[in-house]
């Protein structure tokens, strides 16, 4: 098993680490060959090496290929009550010096107006690489600058598209134009102000819609950011197949590594063991009644791992997420 999820179609190559090794030191070093041991599975670190929070459920786009693109789906995905006690998560992870947090899973995480103190709270809590993945639509000046001064090491910005006319097909929704002209301002203003972090990174799912683009993509972004990461097509069961980039087959050699790595807290409290669209049904349990560590070490992920080493996906939701990748021929 590899660094490079196989649902990452070109090899991630360094995204950053000497810049966080300046910053962070040997802190950081060692966190990430753990993670590379852990993404092997080879080892289970005390704690998780990740902490990914999802503190709103909800997306302002309808993307064709997500959960928020199909009522169905999305109506039982964002019906959660918001009970999570962020603050006593955080006090958790800090006793075992939690290297990594984020703040997005299946949702838009600008939705959330006081993202920016609890991305600035973290950096108290001893936290040294913290991540967020958007869609940028809601990223406009004023949040340009409050995302970059509250700490963030590296930003995602989820686009998908390089006309307008793909960005439609695939979002449903949502001004093509001035969500590039939102990243361009963030990618200058962080220029200008003379920041190292964030580390920079676009991204582009491949499907049916867009992957024609995808050189004119990388041609465009690629001297404007630091990473220009494509990912392969991933189905939702019975839904979007249809999506699916001509050239494109199943691939039937997944193997998965989250459980080693990390885990999904979302706003209701619940404790997921996957951050995938089928994650929402491997609950671990819930920080409102159990702790990280306990979770961590329970039986339902030790189970989990021990299925997962041996390549056999015994949970219905495992089982649907390792046969709807694909991959070009």
């Amino acid at each position: 098993m590899t660094l490079t999820p196989q649902r990452i179609a070109n090899v991630r190559k360094g995204y950053g680490d000497d810049i966080l090794i300046k910053y962070f030191g040997d802190r950081y070093r060692i966190y990430m060959e753990q993670w590379t041991k852990a993404c092997r599975r080879e080892i289970v670190t005390e704690f998780p090496l990740y902490l990914q929070f999802e503190l709103t459920p909800f997306c302002n786009l309808a993307c064709v290929s997500c959960i928020h693109g199909i009522e169905e789906l999305k109506r039982n995905y964002t019906d959660i009550k918001f009970s999570l006690d962020f603050d006593k998560v955080l006090e958790e992870a800090a006793r075992y010096k939690c290297p990594s947090i984020s703040f997005h899973n299946n949702n838009e995480p600008l939705l959330v107006k006081e993202l920016e103190d609890k991305i600035a709270i973290t950096r108290e809590f001893g936290f040294i690489d913290i991540i967020l993945t958007t869609n940028a639509t809601l990223l406009n000046s004023d949040r340009a600058l409050s995302l970059i001064e509250a700490g963030l090491t590296k930003i995602n910005f989820s686009i998908d598209a390089f006309s307008e006319k793909a960005y439609q097909l695939n979002r449903g929704k949502g001004d093509f134009n001035q969500v590039i002209a939102n990243v361009l301002y963030f990618l200058e203003l962080k220029k200008k102000k003379g920041y190292d972090l964030p580390i920079t990174r676009v991204t582009f799912l491949i499907n049916r819609n867009n992957y024609m683009e995808i050189e004119e993509f990388k041609k465009f972004w690629e001297e404007r950011v630091d990473l220009v990461e494509f990912q392969n097509f991933q189905a939702l069961e019975g839904y979007t197949e249809i999506l699916c980039p001509p050239g494109y087959e199943k691939f039937n050699g997944f193997e998965c590594g989250f459980p080693w790595q990390q885990v999904v807290v979302r706003a209701n409290g619940d404790v997921l063991a996957c951050c995938s669209f089928y994650g929402a049904d491997i609950v671990l349990g819930n920080v409102g009644k159990n702790s990280i560590y306990e979770l961590w070490h329970s039986n339902k992920i030790e189970e989990l791992r021990e299925s997962l080493s041996k390549g056999v996906f015994e949970h219905p939701s495992c089982k649907k997420c390792a046969g709807t990748f694909y991959k070009k021929r």
